[in-house]
């Protein structure tokens, strides 16, 4: 009896030390989001995290800080990354453009106008992202798309005529530049600082998709929507090279199908989410319009010859030879 007593102690000693063990070896990282919880970025990361903690059984768990909650903005998140002060990051690309001008083609006016375009786009786009980030200590994870980008404004915008001069909130270079040339006063913030620019009315209006506008409830100061779709922009999620390859092979594998997963569910469920979009913001009165004033369509296609022009100038030759890349696969 003593000896099957001895016995039991001795496995479950050996099970207690195992379960130390265990807990002592989870891998912890944290994963910054400039964006809101509810956002359609959010919920993508949190079905990553989810997962990379399901395939590793558990030795790799990430504590995620959506909305800022790290204190810190998408322009930073790049050097941040690589510093090691964030291990994963979920981006918005446009704020990279500084780093290398391929981050900017995504958000090329009218480049891409559905989603297949997108995805092309973005599977072109892969080997370089991975490069820079390579280039710079860290690893690129995936893209995540938002739903097409739109106006927002106090004021309908129903011709040419109403955006001269309009105070319109956008998000990078491109748009900067689109904007300028169809005559209006654009200014390039963080989405984090836009709410706090609206309370002031130092905006007039703000380009962003439907999805932004209802996870900040925009409506409350700029009532009218419209759905010029001129691009689909997407996030990247990219993490310290030094915390991934301190995994090993199995965890390094796990963290790229979750990754693959997540992009797989992120565009399947793009149309969709869009469609829920419209639906909230007709709920809460948005004046939602789908069929774009032909002449505020055409000024914007114009401007945005000024846009790519510019972006061809930096981009030089191997961004020339991308965007042929993806005309021929569009072909």
């Amino acid at each position: 009896m003593k000896l099957k007593h001895s016995l039991i102690a001795l496995i479950t000693a050996a099970a207690a030390f195992g379960s130390a063990q265990t807990a002592l070896a989870e891998t912890k990282f944290n994963m910054a989001n400039e964006y809101a919880d509810t956002s359609f970025q959010a919920d993508g990361d949190r079905f990553f995290l989810e997962r990379v903690n399901e395939l590793t059984n558990g030795s790799v768990a990430i504590d995620y800080f959506p909305g800022g909650g790290l204190g810190y903005k998408s322009a930073d998140h790049f050097y941040a990354v690589s510093d090691a002060a964030i291990d994963i990051a979920n981006t918005f690309i446009g704020q990279l453009s500084g780093v290398d001008p391929i981050f900017l083609l995504p958000s090329q006016p009218f480049v891409v106008t559905s989603e297949k375009e997108a995805k092309v786009l973005e599977e072109v786009l892969a080997s370089r992202y991975a490069k820079t980030f390579a280039d710079n200590n860290q690893v690129y994870l995936f893209s995540s798309p938002w739903p097409p980008s739109g106006l927002w404004s106090r004021e309908p915008v129903s011709d040419t005529a109403s955006l001269q001069d309009l105070k319109v909130r956008v998000a990078d270079a491109n748009a900067t530049i689109v904007f300028q040339e169809a005559g209006a006063a654009p200014l390039q913030l963080s989405w984090g600082d836009v709410m706090a620019q609206l309370a002031t009315n130092a905006l007039d209006a703000a380009v962003t998709s439907a999805e932004g506008g209802v996870n900040s409830k925009l409506w409350e100061f700029l009532p009218n929507y419209l759905a010029v779709n001129y691009t689909t922009p997407v996030n990247v999620i990219h993490m310290n090279l030094d915390a991934f390859e301190a995994l090993n092979d199995d965890e390094q594998a796990a963290v790229r199908q979750a990754a693959q997963e997540t992009v797989d569910r992120q565009w399947g469920l793009l149309a969709e989410r869009l469609q829920e979009n419209y639906a909230i913001l007709r709920e809460n009165n948005v004046d939602v319009v789908e069929d774009v004033p032909a002449d505020v369509l055409d000024t914007l296609r114009s401007a945005s010859d000024a846009s790519m022009a510019s972006w061809l100038e930096k981009a030089g030759p191997d961004g020339a030879a991308i965007l042929e890349e993806y005309k021929s696969k569009m072909q």
